[in-house]
């Protein structure tokens, strides 16, 4: 899993089915403790004891890169660059149907009407929500065919909750094994077939991260 480590920061290669952090109802490894037995500094690297240096988020059901801060300068450097968009994030994912050329899909999510677990992507046919839609964009580029499915590379812009599944399904691609947005007859591993392939910080101290699906 550790895939990159300096004095600042580490980074790992998050396996599906693993939460980033405690969950009230999880009694697994997260992610967070399987660094911290590793690197005890990132566990104080924040104010927040709960997340420790977690600079950013993936779905449980997500794989890939993952990146801890190490000291408290780093974790408020990288959370300042992450919302400034000054890291760009690269995922890969195998979505239901066919894609055949590059999408844009700018779609605001709010939160779903009934379902406390479900985003919505506010559209002509789904205009229904909860709380105040926030805009976000997700840029599709196709890859490759595989089978009755299509291999995608994802960058977002954003960054909102379930943001890259939200979209997908709402276009007609949701991503195979996503048994919340898409069809739940279709199994992925331990989670859903979407993966951060790799993140690079463009300001300040260089750093580009990879762990290919």
């Amino acid at each position: 899993m550790l895939i990159y480590e300096d004095s600042d920061c580490v980074a790992i290669n998050k396996p599906a089915g693993m939460p980033c952090h405690p969950l009230l109802a999880w009694k697994g490894d997260t992610a967070l403790e399987w660094v911290g037995q590793r690197c005890p500094d990132v566990l104080k690297a924040s104010r927040d004891l709960r997340e420790g240096g977690l600079v950013h988020r993936l779905d449980t059901g997500t794989s890939g890169i993952l990146v801890f801060a190490r000291n408290e300068q780093t974790y408020d450097a990288y959370r300042a660059a992450f919302s400034r968009a000054e890291i760009r994030k690269t995922y890969v994912a195998l979505v239901q149907g066919f894609v055949q050329s590059e999408l844009c899909i700018e779609y605001a999510i709010a939160h779903h009407l009934r379902n406390r677990s479900k985003m919505i992507a506010i559209t002509p046919k789904h205009r229904y929500f909860r709380g105040h839609p926030q805009p976000a964009q997700t840029f599709v580029k196709p890859m490759k065919v595989e089978g009755h499915f299509t291999r995608v590379a994802v960058q977002i812009r954003g960054g909102r909750r379930h943001q890259i599944r939200v979209h997908l399904a709402a276009v007609g691609h949701p991503l195979v094994g996503d048994s919340l947005y898409g069809d739940s007859r279709i199994d992925w591993r331990q989670g859903h077939a979407l993966h951060a392939d790799s993140l690079e910080l463009r300001n300040g101290t260089p750093l580009f991260v990879a762990a290919p699906f």
